[in-house]
């Protein structure tokens, strides 16, 4: 059934945009301008279901059995003679050596290059909170590209480079089709009329090509 894109985009729940990059790409096939559903339904199938090749089983190589080798005998040592034990002497104070303060216990604590410092679960949760930001950023982008918000630049730009070469080339092809009915309305010559209209069509494309430049640099 043929109907038209921004119908189907409604059917399908997306947006027109979306439907007209699915046809920049070939995905979707029009027929007289309108969406044939059944080659649509089948590219989206294609799209969400790719085929899955099947894996391939290695064989498993068998790895050879283990060879026991006996270690060499250690070398026996003559029995050390027990020494008599240390006596153990009370350590009298000093009476001019103050008592020893007691010592603080060590902060962990990490330098960070560029001069900041700070101890190690607070870093750790600066870490962990820039990082959720940046996924929830890419999740944002993901989503406006799957509603059609955003697009690839390149596409964009190799859709609208085809659609301005397919108008250049009506506009070339124009004069050929008109000049006859035109040279026989004016009574003139035909060859005259589309030398003509072939001359004013090429001084129009070019100031298009003019202003299309000077749009794109500014």
């Amino acid at each position: 059934m043929l109907i038209s894109q921004s119908e189907w985009a409604r059917r399908q729940g997306f947006t027109r945009q979306y439907v007209g990059r699915l046809v920049a790409r070939g995905l979707v096939r029009l027929v007289d301008g309108k969406v044939d559903t059944v080659q649509a339904e089948a590219a989206l199938e294609a799209i969400r279901e790719p085929a899955r090749e099947p894996r391939r089983k290695s064989n498993p190589v068998p790895t050879p059995a283990p060879v026991a080798v006996p270690a060499p005998p250690r070398p026996t040592r003559p029995p050390t003679p027990a020494q008599p034990p240390t006596p153990i002497v009370p350590a009298t104070p000093s009476p001019t050596m103050p008592p020893t303060p007691p010592m603080a216990k060590p902060t962990l604590s990490l330098d960070v290059p560029g001069g900041a410092s700070g101890d190690l679960p607070t870093l750790l949760l600066k870490a962990r909170i820039k990082s959720e930001i940046k996924r929830a950023s890419l999740l944002e982008i993901r989503e406006k590209v799957e509603t059609g918000k955003l697009v690839d630049a390149d596409e964009m730009y190799a859709a609208s480079f085809n659609r301005g070469r397919a108008i250049r080339a009506a506009w070339e092809a124009w004069p050929n089709r008109v000049s006859g009915p035109l040279a026989a309305e004016l009574g003139v010559e035909t060859r005259t009329m589309r030398l003509t209209l072939e001359r004013y069509v090429r001084e129009h494309l070019l100031e298009l090509s003019g202003m299309e430049g000077e749009n794109y640099h500014g």
